[in-house]
């Protein structure tokens, strides 16, 4: 069976993207949207990784988990809409760089998680 090569890949657009909507959420001022280049983003890197594995894949969903959570604007409130506003850019930032791997394995770990809550 012959596999591509994984490569590295930068989830900056959709990580920054989710960032962004995700800091407006929380935001109680009125300014412009800031643009997808000014938002965080991480580079989330998985060549050491086989994703036809379900341990590789499950390492790779763990790196964009944690990246989701650097890049989303943590309120540091108790507010339930800034809770909610958080999660839902992590689960929206994860969800687009799932997409963006392309990887059947992934995509069924995504699953099991989401559907888990």
């Amino acid at each position: 069976m012959t596999t591509a090569a994984p490569k590295p890949t930068t989830l900056r657009r959709s990580l920054a993207l989710a960032g962004a909507f995700a800091a407006l959420a929380v935001t109680t001022t009125s300014f412009a949207a800031p643009s997808s280049d000014a938002a965080p983003t991480v580079t989330v890197r998985y060549a050491d990784l086989d994703l036809t594995t379900t341990a590789g894949a499950n390492t790779l969903y763990r790196r964009i988990a944690d990246a989701a959570s650097v890049v989303c604007p943590d309120p540091r409130s108790r507010s339930l809409g800034d809770i909610a506003a958080r999660e839902r850019c992590e689960r929206d930032a994860i969800a687009q760089a799932v997409s963006e791997v392309k990887n059947t394995q992934l995509a069924l770990v995504h699953a099991a998680h989401a559907s888990r809550g």
